[in-house]
């Protein structure tokens, strides 16, 4: 095969064949913060469904039996009047067993004691669309269970969100200035390109070579470096992504964010390299050309 000639030997340059690794670094910066946003979002979702609509009523434990007739007459107690109230669906008393479960991954399976007054926990469900004075609820708990308490899981979940939506809005900020600093590196790159070929260049126009046929040559090296960059950022980001899944697997993660990733965040993060290289092509061709029209 005879090797394909070129006017303007771009690849030639230490500083042209750096820009892949600089580009790929910049890839996987910008592939992990969209991971992590991807996951975060699917942990907002966990989350909503599992806590909207959804309360918690605590009372207080009984020590010397906790599944005697007193904690038994406390549960009866709250759950006819949580059932009285307009909005309430359902209130169902956590078991004694499940309750001590809880506290297992702190305390040990074999570190409690036999009299602990662990609270009584009631799961009650509530209509969303109902308007329920939860002031007035948890007054009348405290009448007839005095100690009770009321956790609104909305409260909970809406301080859960905006923590998560904090979070991503970083997470779109690392993906901006990463785009921003890429674009910058082929500016860079391509500008470094046309000082070192500008004679070669006012040759070229001498014989009549067009703007467009210049810049041509830069947005071809360009998109080449573009998408090895891209793809190279890539597979390095994948693969920590495997390796953090990896590592957490087996971990009783349940208010820490997925690591899998769903269908369309794959197709986001594999479209990274095609992104990375447009930006490429388009910036080396935006510069090219205002730098072209500046000649003699």
């Amino acid at each position: 095969m005879i090797p394909r000639r070129t006017e303007l030997p771009l690849g030639g340059e230490a500083t042209r064949r750096v820009i892949p690794l600089i580009v790929g670094a910049m890839v996987y910066l910008a592939a992990l913060a969209l991971a992590g946003t991807f996951a975060l979002e699917r942990t907002v979702q966990d989350w909503s469904e599992g806590l909207r609509g959804a309360l918690t009523v605590q009372l207080p434990g009984v020590a010397q039996a906790p599944e005697g007739a007193e904690a038994k007459a406390r549960v009866d107690t709250a759950i006819a009047l949580l059932r009285e109230t307009d909005g309430v669906l359902s209130a169902v008393a956590l078991p004694y067993a499940e309750a001590q479960a809880l506290l297992e991954p702190w305390l040990g399976a074999d570190d409690l004691p036999a009299n602990l007054p662990i609270p009584i926990i009631i799961d009650v469900s509530v209509d969303t669309a109902a308007r329920i004075d939860f002031e007035q609820m948890s007054q009348r708990l405290e009448n007839a269970v005095p100690g009770s308490r009321i956790s609104d899981n909305g409260i909970f979940l809406r301080r859960l969100v905006n923590l998560a939506r904090a979070v991503q809005l970083v997470g779109a900020v690392v993906v901006l200035i990463v785009g921003i600093a890429a674009v910058s590196i082929v500016v860079f790159a391509t500008r470094a390109g046309l000082t070192s070929h500008r004679d070669t260049i006012e040759l070229l126009h001498l014989i009549g070579a067009r703007d467009s046929y210049i810049a041509r040559r830069f947005v071809m090296h360009a998109l080449g470096y573009g998408l090895l960059g891209g793809v190279l950022g890539l597979v390095l980001a994948t693969a920590t992504l495997a390796a953090l899944a990896l590592a957490a697997r087996g971990i009783d993660a349940t208010f820490l964010p997925r690591l899998s990733l769903g269908l369309n965040a794959w197709i986001t993060l594999l479209c990274i390299p095609l992104v990375s290289a447009l930006i490429a092509m388009v910036t080396a061709r935006t510069t090219v050309l205002r730098a072209l029209r500046r000649l003699p």
